[in-house]
């Protein structure tokens, strides 16, 4: 893992990308009352942390509870309100892991590695919300990576998150993926807000990457996504934003972005560039490697 990337890494979402399909497979924590799964990984230099997306008829249902909450109210009378849902499931295991990680600030600070905090679909809402409250319990994120990942919070969510994380919290999309579109209800006046730079994977080519697209960009990618899809098979078309939020498409993907990227990222939406990599540095895993052959379940003396 690069510790000292200031923007988007390739290798650290590869890793964190392997790692979040390696969640549906196995845990390290698990909250029974909501079926949430977490697992912990051990790399050299750093601990990554992946929770599991929808995985069972008790996650649908979390997903379905998209009424929101207060998380913390200001003294302007603003109000940041989190999905119902994500907050019930991210309470079932945190304190889990925040004593598996040390239990308290002198531990975390003399002892604990850099956190990747990472995620796909419920488990990226679920890194989002972990990665405030892990870092309010002062423990050290170096980046936050998510896949797939359905909104979170409304406007002043956004504002807090970005605040706080904005700047190494970066959210990876994939072609059509529905999930990364939603929720927007409750509430036309304060709406659902995504967080964190968008790494957009579009439909148009194998290999390319894109930076805080344009909306225009993003409705030609799905227009032709869709429609190329449709070319297979009508039935392919209806379902093509859907096959698109599987967690395989994301590693396969980011697998076959080219390292280094120079003339692949692309800055169209005025965000920070992506963090250009060396020949030197390490490339992408082999395609017959195992999805988290860098890191491995962390003894109790490493955390």
């Amino acid at each position: 893992m690069n510790l000292s990337a200031k923007a988007f890494d390739l290798d650290n979402a590869r890793a964190c990308a392997r790692a979040s399909a390696d969640a549906y497979r196995q845990e390290t924590i698990c909250g029974s009352a909501t079926d949430t799964h977490c697992l912990i990984g051990e790399a050299p230099d750093c601990l990554i942390i992946a929770f599991r997306g929808t995985n069972s008829i008790r996650n649908w249902v979390t997903d379905a509870e998209f009424e929101r909450t207060i998380l913390v109210s200001g003294v302007d009378g603003t109000c940041s309100k989190i999905h119902k849902g994500f907050e019930a499931a991210l309470n079932s295991v945190i304190e889990q892991l925040i004593n598996r990680l040390g239990g308290c600030s002198r531990f975390v600070y003399q002892n604990c590695k850099p956190l990747f905090i990472t995620g796909h679909s419920l488990g990226g809402a679920l890194a989002i919300l972990a990665a405030l409250e892990l870092q309010r319990n002062g423990l050290p994120i170096a980046q936050v990576y998510t896949f797939g990942q359905p909104r979170v919070g409304n406007g002043d969510f956004k504002r807090r998150y970005e605040a706080s994380l904005g700047d190494r919290t970066f959210r990876v999309v994939y072609e059509e993926d529905i999930v990364a579109r939603i929720p927007h209800f409750p509430g036309w006046r304060d709406p659902y807000r995504h967080v964190g730079m968008e790494v957009f994977l579009p439909a148009f080519g194998i290999g390319e990457m894109v930076i805080n697209p344009s909306l225009w960009y993003l409705l030609a990618s799905d227009a032709w996504g869709i429609y190329r899809a449709w070319c297979i098979s009508k039935f392919a078309g209806a379902l093509d934003p859907i096959h698109d939020h599987h967690v395989g498409n994301y590693v396969s993907a980011l697998a076959g972005i080219p390292n280094p990227p120079t003339d692949i990222f692309k800055n169209k939406g005025g965000g920070s560039p992506a963090t250009e990599r060396t020949s030197a540095e390490p490339t992408a895993a082999p395609a017959h490697s195992s999805p988290t052959s860098d890191i491995r379940p962390p003894t109790s003396s490493a955390l």
